[in-house]
């Protein structure tokens, strides 16, 4: 066999790079480029010098730790135990699932007549697997697999945000109730411009059963001072809710005035764990006529003013 040591050690800087890259990524930390660079050379010293020297106990799990121990302090420093732990742990995460995407691919991609072809057993009772793959395709392989780590990582901690951001909310008209989850949107100015009652906004869907017959999908299309004049005044008196409609004027994202049908509950109750549960009474509840997620985490946007409330056990009645 011959082996091109500078290929050996050219082909684990760059992984070892991605690696470290990724982890920092993962970390959300970002070291200089020379200290990651060093610490990739490190890593490729370390495997070249397999077929240089021949060093007893150099690839033992001990050598191996401290290689990586030195190879994660190179690159992002102390900064203490537990910062120190978290790099040290993201760094094997991220290689054994980078590089355990790179041998799954690898023997996807590989045919064999049984699932015991290209395997081998040493005297000593070891397990070679035969691995054949061309250079390009190793670096598409393990590239692709930076890429998956990265994407579901980023997805993970970005749906731990979300989910930080998500109560539990109850809306209470008459005798009924019901619940879904919300958003809480920093960024939601939306008010009453008479009243200055904050709007929350919610999809239309979930008052399908209890709006006027086609309004949850009308409107998608169509807007809501259209529907409220085309009920007219003997169906409204007779609509339970009549009196509880709105219309609240708002800029879309264009920079156009529209109109945005509301309507006015009893209260609403904002639930989140370890804390007490807030009683919103000066609020309208907007209705959407699309989806405000895609994924279904949410079905309600709340009003920043609304986290504000006072806790049942103290909240004072407010008037409408």
């Amino acid at each position: 066999m011959t082996v091109y040591v500078d290929l050996v050690f050219l082909t684990n800087l760059a992984v070892d790079g991605a690696v470290l890259m990724a982890t920092a990524k993962a970390r959300r930390i970002k070291p200089s480029r020379p200290r990651l660079f060093a610490a990739a050379c490190l890593g490729a010293l370390y495997a070249a010098l397999m077929f240089l020297a021949h060093i007893p106990y150099m690839y033992s799990f001990g050598a191996k730790v401290f290689v990586s121990v030195v190879m994660v302090l190179l690159s992002f420093g102390y900064g203490g135990p537990l910062r120190f732990l978290r790099n040290f742990a993201a760094f094997y995460v991220v290689n054994f699932a980078t590089l355990g995407g790179v041998i799954g691919l690898s023997f996807l991609l590989r045919s064999a007549d049984s699932p015991w072809g290209g395997m081998e057993f040493t005297a000593d009772g070891g397990l070679i697997l035969e691995w054949q793959m061309q250079l390009g395709l190793f670096a598409v392989t393990f590239l692709l697999s930076v890429w998956m780590f990265r994407s579901a990582s980023e997805t993970s901690r970005k749906r731990q945000e979300l989910d930080q951001l998500v109560w539990d909310t109850e809306i209470r008209i008459d005798d009924e109730s019901w619940m879904l989850k919300a958003l809480l949107d920093t960024g939601n100015r939306l008010y009453d411009p008479l009243t200055r009652i904050p709007v929350m906004i919610m999809d239309a869907d979930v008052w399908k059963e209890r709006l006027p017959a086609g309004w949850s999908e009308r409107l998608k299309q169509e807007s809501p001072d259209r529907l409220i004049s085309e009920l007219d005044a003997q169906v409204s008196e007779n609509y339970a809710w009549g009196s509880r409609l709105r219309l609240v004027p708002y800029r879309a994202v264009n920079g156009s005035s529209r109109l945005m049908l509301a309507v006015k509950p009893d209260h609403v109750m904002l639930h989140r764990d370890g804390q007490p549960p807030l009683q919103v009474n000066r609020v309208l509840i907007g209705l959407d006529g699309g989806t405000l997620s895609s994924e279904g985490t949410y079905r309600a946007i709340v009003h920043p003013d609304m986290v504000q409330a006072d806790p049942v056990s103290s909240a004072p009645s407010q008037p409408a």
